[in-house]
Formats: C-alpha cells, sequence, structure tokens
C-alpha cells in the first residue's frame, strides 16, 4: 500500500503542477524600439531583438507578412564596422551555442522575405542569400524563446535585416509566453514625430480612431502560409487646399473597379498600376527618375506648380471588410521620406525627398507597405486567421490601453520518454488507474473552467455600425463614415470633381459639423 499511495501522490503532484502552470495566464510583450532611424529610404524605426546564446542584439525592420528573422551577419558588410553599426548591428551565427542550421550552405531567402508576393517578376527586387536555422531569440522582454526561424543573412541589398512576425509569435504561444498568437503594429511616422509601436498577445485600443476598424480574413498563399489582402473599393486623391485643411474634398475614383491589394510591411512604398501612381505624382509635382536607386523613383519637382498640393493633399483608402460601412483612411502623400546615401544617383550630402510609390506590370500584385502603414494600426490573429486595420489616432493624447487578446491554452509541448522499469505490482497498478482517474478528472475541470474563461465577452476593436453615416473632425481633417445605402452602389462619391478642381468642395462647418457645398 505504501507504493500505492506513493505513486498517488506523484500524480497529485503533477496534476497540481499542470494546475498551476494552466492558471498562470502569460501577459502581453511590447517590443522595443531603438533611437536610430535606419534606411536610406526612411528613415524607418527598428525593433531591438536578441538572437543567440550568448544574445547578440540586433536592430531590424518590422515584417509582417514574413516568417523568419534575417539578421545580417558581418559577412554581409564584408566585416567593415561602419557599415554594420549602420545597418542595425550583425548577428554571428558561428558564435551562438543554440545555433542549428537547417541547411549546409548558403539559399536565396528572398522569396521567404516577401511571403511569396512577387511584383515585377522579383521579390521587391531585393536579392538576399544566407543560411536558413534556428536559433533562440529575446524579444519584448521575453528572454529565451526557443527554436525561432532564424536566416543569418551573408549577402543582401536590405538595409538593416527584417524581423519577421509569424514564426516568433507562434512560437511565444506555444511556449506559453503570451496569451494567444497574435500581434498589433503601427510603424510610426517617417519624421519621427510618432514611435512605433509592437504588441505580442495584445493591442492598445488608445492607438486608433473608434468606428475606423476594418476585419479581414487571412488568405494561404501557394505555401501554405497566411497573407493579408483585402479589396480596395475606392480609392482618392484629395486636395484641402494650401491653407485650409477644416474642407474635404471628394474627387473622382482613382480606380474604376475593386482592386486586391496586399498589406507588408517588408516593403516601404506602395505598389500600384502605372496608371494611378502616375497620376497622384503629377498631382503633388512629382516625376519620374529612372536613374534614381537603379530602378527608378519619383521625386519631386519643386518648380511645378503641383508641388504646392504636396503638404495639403491625403490618399484615401477605401477598404471592403466586415459589416457595411465605410471610413476614409488618410495617408499623407508627402510623408517627409528621403532618400540618401548609398542610394544610387543620391548625393550623399543632399538627401532626396521622393513620393513612396511604385508602379507595378501587373495589377494583382498590388502592395501597400510601410508608407501606408504609417497612419494604420495593424493586428493579426494567427489562432483565427484573422487580421484588421484602423485608422491611427494622431490626435491622441491619452496613456496606452492595451488589451489582452485570449486564446486557448496550446497543447503541451512533448517530454522526454520515462525509463523502462519492472514489472508493477497489483497494487501498484491499482494505485496508478486511481491516479490517472484523478488526473483526468482535475484537466478535464480545468478545461471547463478555461473554456468558462473565454467565453467573457472580449473588448476587442470591433466594425463600424452599418447605419453609420456621420461626419466630424479628427486629426486636422473632417471624415465621413458612409454607409452601403449612402454610396448608392456606385463607384465614386457624390458629387464627383476632377483632379485640381477646387471648384466643388465638400465643407464641413468646424461649429456644427454639417456638410455645405
Amino acid at each position: 500500500m505504501r507504493r500505492t499511495f506513493t505513486t498517488f501522490a506523484g500524480f497529485a503532484a503533477l496534476a497540481a503542477a499542470v494546475a498551476q502552470q494552466a492558471s498562470s495566464v502569460p501577459d502581453i510583450a511590447i517590443a522595443q524600439f531603438g533611437q536610430t532611424w535606419y534606411g536610406p529610404d526612411g528613415p524607418w524605426s527598428a525593433a531591438e531583438v536578441e538572437v543567440g546564446t550568448p544574445p547578440q542584439k540586433v536592430y531590424l525592420t518590422v515584417a509582417t507578412l514574413q516568417d523568419t528573422i534575417l539578421p545580417i551577419t558581418p559577412d554581409a558588410c564584408n566585416g567593415i564596422k561602419a557599415c554594420i553599426d549602420g545597418r542595425g548591428s550583425a548577428y554571428n551565427q558561428t558564435s551562438s551555442s543554440t545555433w542549428t542550421p537547417t541547411a549546409d550552405r548558403d539559399t536565396e531567402l528572398g522569396a521567404d522575405m516577401s511571403a511569396g508576393v512577387i511584383v515585377n517578376g522579383q521579390a521587391y527586387g531585393i536579392e538576399v542569400r544566407g543560411v536558413p536555422g534556428q536559433d533562440t531569440v529575446s524579444i519584448g522582454g521575453i528572454p529565451g524563446i526557443r527554436n525561432v526561424s532564424v536566416g543569418a543573412i551573408r549577402s543582401t541589398r536590405i538595409n538593416n535585416g527584417l524581423l519577421g512576425l509569424r514564426n516568433v509569435t507562434q512560437q511565444m504561444y506555444q511556449q506559453r509566453l503570451i496569451p494567444s498568437p497574435s500581434w498589433a503594429y503601427n510603424t510610426g511616422s517617417g519624421d519621427g514625430s510618432r514611435l512605433p509601436q509592437l504588441v505580442f498577445g495584445g493591442y492598445d485600443r488608445s492607438k486608433y480612431l473608434p468606428g475606423s476598424v476594418q476585419n479581414h480574413t487571412m488568405i494561404p498563399v501557394d505555401n501554405g502560409r497566411p497573407t493579408m489582402k483585402a479589396t480596395l473599393d475606392y480609392f482618392f486623391l484629395n486636395i484641402t487646399g494650401p491653407t485650409d485643411r477644416r474642407s474635404f474634398k471628394t474627387n473622382s475614383s482613382l480606380i474604376d473597379e475593386p482592386l486586391e491589394v496586399t498589406i507588408d510591411s517588408s516593403t516601404p512604398y506602395c505598389w500600384l498600376p502605372r496608371a494611378i501612381t502616375d497620376k497622384i505624382a503629377q498631382s503633388v509635382g512629382a516625376v519620374w527618375n529612372e536613374s534614381i536607386g537603379g530602378s527608378g523613383y519619383y521625386v519631386y519637382n519643386l518648380s511645378a506648380p503641383a508641388y504646392k498640393n504636396l503638404e495639403t493633399s491625403t490618399l484615401a483608402f477605401h477598404f471592403n471588410g466586415t459589416g457595411d460601412s465605410w471610413l476614409f483612411n488618410s495617408m499623407t502623400v508627402s510623408h517627409w521620406l528621403f532618400l540618401a546615401a548609398p542610394t544610387e544617383g543620391v548625393d550623399p550630402a543632399s538627401p532626396l525627398r521622393y513620393l513612396p510609390l511604385r508602379p507595378v506590370d501587373n495589377a494583382s500584385r498590388s502592395v501597400l507597405g510601410r508608407a501606408f502603414l504609417q497612419q494604420i494600426y495593424l493586428t493579426a490573429n494567427y489562432y483565427t486567421n484573422t487580421f484588421s486595420m484602423a485608422q491611427i489616432d494622431l490626435d491622441s493624447q491619452s496613456a496606452a490601453q492595451y488589451v489582452r487578446v485570449e486564446a486557448p491554452v496550446p497543447p503541451p509541448l512533448p517530454s522526454p520518454s520515462p525509463p523502462s522499469s519492472n514489472k508493477l505490482s497489483d497494487g501498484a497498478i491499482a494505485g496508478i488507474a486511481i491516479g490517472v482517474v484523478a488526473f483526468v478528472a482535475i484537466i478535464l475541470g480545468l478545461i471547463f473552467w478555461q473554456a468558462k474563461k473565454r467565453r467573457k465577452a472580449a473588448d476587442q476593436p470591433v466594425p463600424t455600425p452599418p447605419d453609420a453615416d456621420k461626419v466630424y473632425p479628427k486629426n486636422g481633417v473632417y471624415y465621413r463614415e458612409l454607409s452601403a445605402d449612402a454610396m448608392g452602389g456606385q463607384g465614386r462619391m457624390v458629387p464627383p470633381v476632377e483632379l485640381y478642381a477646387p471648384n466643388y468642395p465638400v465643407e464641413v462647418s468646424a461649429d456644427t459639423g454639417e456638410i455645405s457645398k
């Protein structure tokens, strides 16, 4: 009997340990960003990540569709310290005791970098070669995230490496370090006036305008990984005038039919059909220059009459998401982005201001990158395979209001098999049976408790009610929420106004909020 009691007590102790682990709900994690902004096409902020054992600190640009963390190695800079420092530091996989390669030679990592997104026949025109593998990673104050996919880049045209979010988020969730395989991200502004934010396992509801959330389903690409695609129903260039940002002019939509776009921060540009990018560029005094950057950029002509429209122009994106209403998601056209050396054709002493749009040969390959995300709050949840976009609240002075996103407790990681032993006595077998029954009962009780907890209403973003049709001022621009009925099923706003036509603005009273014509 003593042996039987000991066996039962062991199971009871194990059950208690499991119960304690299940009741210890992990919290969200918040990534830190460095004070230096990187990139010859930015500047862009970079997240602080530690890779390997002992940890090696690197600063990486967040890549929302990428599966893998891709830091540069000293080989990518030929060991030159100034290059390494200017590109967010380097990771040397051979110095890490926890590095496990999955290939014995360099491989092409470009397709992974862009999560399979191909525009103009290339993965954003970036060639990346390195050694794929796994290593231990620390981010967001969480140390020792094991088995994270890491590609050690040895030759590259990218600047400072990329922080792919999907695998590291999944590993954090599987290892019970965050409450769900989800994240929320805003890239910050190119002029540094708004800092970036990256939250794992939750989001910050103080960051976005209430009622502006659009929810979407992730669509798997050919390699099986989920991607973020949305249908752009209407797309407007709004020129509010050189001094008056208290009015909102609506022009004919720049697209004649819905356009499917991919949302991806791996690229800084918005890749759109050339007919659209040329029209926008012409409206703000930008000219396509083939000699800049090797492949060409839209650079501004300061003497062009249309250049005066730049500082007061916005692009408005209408996405078809959940619900029946849309809200103008506007981004300023200028973004205060500069091309700097070593960009081909740019004088190192004179950074060159540019329009962050790139033309695509195939409209089905349209992508909205970091330039678009400067004023968008983007969230993703790999458990539900959904993502959402919301308009950043540029006027908000509120402190962060973090909200946890819950998901079921992931199954425990496999443990080593116990060593074999001699045949047990009948009493021991009976004790084991009793212990198993008790253990199963405890686990079932924990599962019921967790399920009951998850059924509580979650405070998460919700779409705008379908009957919304109102006007209100925010961020220096008046936004109008339009229901599907108000849109009339037509492909353009009413009244339609051609580009450059300043005579038919839809103005909103700053006092009453009423629309006047």
